[in-house]
């Protein structure tokens, strides 16, 4: 099994996406290859910004689009909680 095989299921979803500096990003996995994910709609949060509880704080990206390198993918997972309106909103946070 690769990791390939494993996101074709996860295409026009929503993901977690941890790098190896430890900043994470949050999604729509648009495309994907073996060498780059193509995330939009995207929120990111730096290692630091976990609190006592374990949540994390997410902040919208500016972006359309959000390029991540797969060497550099320490982890990622189905993000299934609820977007909070259409545009988001700053500070939004979510368990993981």
């Amino acid at each position: 099994m690769s990791l390939m095989t494993e996101l074709a299921e996860f295409k026009e979803k929503d993901l977690v996406v941890i790098m190896a500096d430890g900043r994470g990003y949050r999604g729509r996995l648009l495309r994907y290859d073996d060498e780059i994910l193509v995330l939009k709609d995207v929120y990111e949060t730096a290692n630091q910004d976990v609190d006592e509880r374990g949540f994390m704080f997410w902040r919208r990206v500016l972006h359309s689009k959000v390029i991540l390198r797969v060497p550099q993918v320490m982890r990622l997972w189905p993000w299934d909680a609820p977007r909070v309106g259409a545009g988001g909103s700053s500070g939004s946070s979510g368990k993981v």
